[in-house]
C-alpha cells in the first residue's frame, strides 16, 4: 500500500477531553506483526499508538524550540 489514510470522528462529553478515533489502512501483515511484538511486551496497540504520538510531538516541539533558538543567535 502506497499511501496511509486516516479518518477523524470526533467524540467529546463535558468534563472530559475530547477524542478521535484515527482509521489506519495498512497492510494486514504489517498490523499482525505489530500486534505480535506489542502484546509480546504485555501492553496494548492502543497505549504504545498513544505514547508514539506524545514522543513524537514533544521531540518536535523541542525541534522547533531549538530552530528558533538558533535564529535568535543568529540574528
Amino acid at each position: 500500500m502506497s499511501q496511509i489514510q486516516i479518518k477523524e470522528e470526533m467524540k467529546g462529553v463535558e468534563g472530559k477531553p475530547e477524542t478521535v478515533r484515527l482509521i489506519i489502512e495498512i497492510p494486514v501483515c504489517i498490523r499482525d506483526e505489530f500486534k505480535n511484538a506489542v502484546e509480546r511486551n504485555g501492553k496494548t496497540m492502543k497505549d504504545v499508538l498513544k505514547l508514539y504520538m506524545q514522543k513524537y510531538i514533544w521531540k518536535q516541539s523541542e525541534l522547533q524550540r531549538n530552530r528558533q533558538k538558533r535564529r535568535q543567535s543568529i540574528g
